[in-house]
């Protein structure tokens, strides 16, 4: 689309939107905000008709349904995503995987904060009306998915996909996430 309005090349037009969403950086509030991009670029169009255009591109893990089944039994499943709330609900519904989850949280939508910060945490929490010792947190992104949940007390498991941290509470698969939990 901004290739297309400012008549400039596709990779041209990459190139400078990722260095623009890097400018920003993922801890600022705007950067998951498609409202945000759009005006900034003058895009007119609407990004919800834009992710359902493309909802066919949304793909799964292959361990992630195994996974939730095997744990479904004796676990509840929340989502903490910084992603937004429709952007959650889009992806949910294309991948069928709604059944698995108690609640969904998008810190952005619903608490105005990233998960950088360990409050989001908390929030979660409070909404929950659990104690931080009663969730165990996976995500992939090492700052906000496992030192953020760390810093306010709540138990984190790092999954690095690519494989390149080690440690007691990182895992490369959620094939692996069935025996980790069981380590708590």
């Amino acid at each position: 689309m901004y290739s297309q309005k400012y008549n400039v090349d596709l990779d041209e037009a990459k190139d400078f939107l990722f260095k623009e969403y890097e400018r920003i950086g993922k801890e600022r509030l705007e950067w998951y905000d498609p409202d945000y991009w759009f005006s900034r670029f003058d895009i007119d169009y609407s990004w919800k008709k834009l992710m359902e255009d493309y909802s066919y591109a949304i793909e799964i893990y292959p361990d992630v349904i195994p996974t939730l089944e095997n744990l479904k039994e004796n676990y509840s499943f929340i989502i903490i995503s910084n992603a937004r709330k429709e952007f959650i609900e889009i992806q949910m519904e294309k991948l069928n995987i709604k059944k698995y989850f108690e609640r969904v949280f998008s810190t952005v939508s619903d608490f105005s904060m990233v998960k950088k910060d360990g409050n989001v945490y908390r929030k979660v929490c409070e909404e929950m009306e659990i104690d931080n010792k009663e969730i165990l947190h996976v995500g992939d992104d090492y700052k906000f998915d496992f030192l953020a949940p760390r810093s306010v007390g709540i138990k984190a498991i790092y999954l690095d996909r690519k494989s390149g941290k080690k440690g007691d509470f990182v895992i490369n698969s959620l094939e692996h996430l069935p025996e980790m939990v069981s380590r708590f």
